[in-house]
């Protein structure tokens, strides 16, 4: 019996397969099971499964109709005979080191998962960067239990930075919602686990690079207005169905947390219907999200003033423009709030328009994602009449000293990135 089975789902993934699965082979713990579940692929990445498989015996293909993600995971749950599973997605990569530390870690401590953290990456860009979430330092890199399960959501949501005890799962029924498409069915599987769990970990250390330049990627479609709310609603429905009334507050809150997030991901054209559609789970979830005073706010601005959302739209619409009908965009601030920039304008599909990041002083990193680093007033004047991004906290004390140096600079063709986090959805 193999010590982990990985499980990896894969649906017309050929370009990035082979890179994926070259990266679980090449991991430094070898007592390994690779369940890779073609879900009725139409492109290569059938015959890649077989080609691997007969290189690797540790590789067991999987070839079944297309039923949607959901349904995928759960085969390769059902044929998991490891002591722990991993996931990892088929347009992903991960570090060579990742399940030995991760298994060492379980078994020292008898987890029912660990998990760590990872990078958002850009294969195409040569850049990748660290999601570690320093607010939560203290939480890092010691056994967590039932006391600190709040805490547990306060970690970076995902399923496949880490292993989980397939008895912890068994034990509990935790599987994934078999819904049609591949439409954050990892949300009802994320929230289990962190419900359920008694021993859990992160992590301080990144493995997992996970692709943010793959344009098919589901989470990048505008469209899918309710497949959200439709794996809410299901978690809901187990949830009453086990009696575990107890654990309803964590599925309700969360559900108006990702019904905001998915008015932002939604195509502009569909918020003012959905708009009713706000109205109608605010009216039945709002007790939930009282404590969160930003959320509750803002559904109650949503739902009753129209104006905002034509606001926001139009706002948005203007943000647009300005970068579409730029020749050249700066990128002012080379830490955090640079890399919010970067992502974003990847997302516009409009990289290609940067000309350099830039900071006031003290260059530490020379290129970011193929870009120089550059003093801000070379930038200026090597890359005139540029869009300047001011990659800060608006109205932030940094945020006054880098406008203040623009202005003496007489650059006023200027955007916030604030803007980007409050108009903008960023995978």
């Amino acid at each position: 019996m193999p010590k982990i089975s990985i499980i990896v789902p894969i649906y017309n993934v050929s370009k990035y397969l082979r890179r994926c699965l070259d990266s679980i082979l090449a991991q430094t713990y070898r007592d390994l099971e690779i369940i890779c579940v073609d879900d009725g692929s139409t492109d290569d990445s059938p015959g890649i499964i077989d080609e691997y498989a007969a290189r690797d015996a540790r590789i067991v293909p999987v070839h079944k109709a297309n039923a949607g993600y959901g349904a995928a995971m759960n085969t390769g749950l059902d044929m998991a005979s490891g002591e722990y599973i991993g996931i990892v997605e088929s347009d992903d990569c991960i570090l060579p080191d990742m399940y030995e530390k991760l298994v060492r870690a379980a078994d020292g401590e008898k987890l029912d998962f660990v998990k760590s953290d990872a990078y958002y990456w850009y294969e195409t860009l040569d850049y990748k960067r660290n999601i570690h979430l320093g607010y939560m330092e203290q939480y890092y890199n010691k056994v967590l239990d039932d006391t600190y399960r709040n805490i547990f959501f306060d970690f970076y949501m995902n399923i496949w930075t880490g292993i989980y005890r397939k008895d912890f799962l068994q034990a509990h029924d935790i599987r994934f919602n078999e819904s049609p498409g591949a439409s954050y069915q990892d949300n009802g599987f994320w929230m289990q686990t962190l419900m359920y769990a008694e021993r859990a970990m992160w992590l301080g250390e990144a493995f997992y690079l996970y692709r943010q330049d793959n344009p098919e990627a589901s989470v990048k479609s505008p469209g899918k207005v309710y497949a959200m709310e439709n794996e809410y609603t299901w978690l809901e429905e187990q949830l009453k169905k086990r009696g575990h009334y107890d654990l309803l507050p964590y599925c309700c809150y969360y559900r108006l947390f990702r019904d905001r997030g998915n008015f932002y991901r939604i195509a502009d054209e569909l918020k003012p219907e959905y708009r009713e559609h706000l109205r109608q789970e605010y009216s039945r979830y709002k007790a939930y999200i009282k404590a969160n005073s930003f959320l509750d706010t803002w559904m109650r601005r949503i739902i009753q003033d129209e104006s905002f959302c034509e606001e926001i739209i139009s706002q948005k619409a203007l943000v647009k423009e300005k970068i579409a009908t730029a020749q050249s965009i700066i990128i002012y601030g080379a830490g955090y709030r640079g890399s919010i920039a970067l992502r974003n304008l990847h997302n516009l599909g409009v990289t290609d328009k940067i000309s350099c990041f830039a900071v006031t002083s003290d260059v530490t990193e020379k290129v970011i994602a193929s870009k120089k680093v550059l003093i801000i007033d070379d930038a200026v004047k090597k890359f005139k009449d540029s869009l300047v991004i001011i990659a800060t906290v608006r109205g932030s004390g940094a945020y006054k000293a880098m406008s203040d140096k623009l202005n003496m600079l007489g650059v006023s063709n200027t955007i916030d990135v604030t803007t980007f986090e409050e108009k903008f959805y960023l995978v």
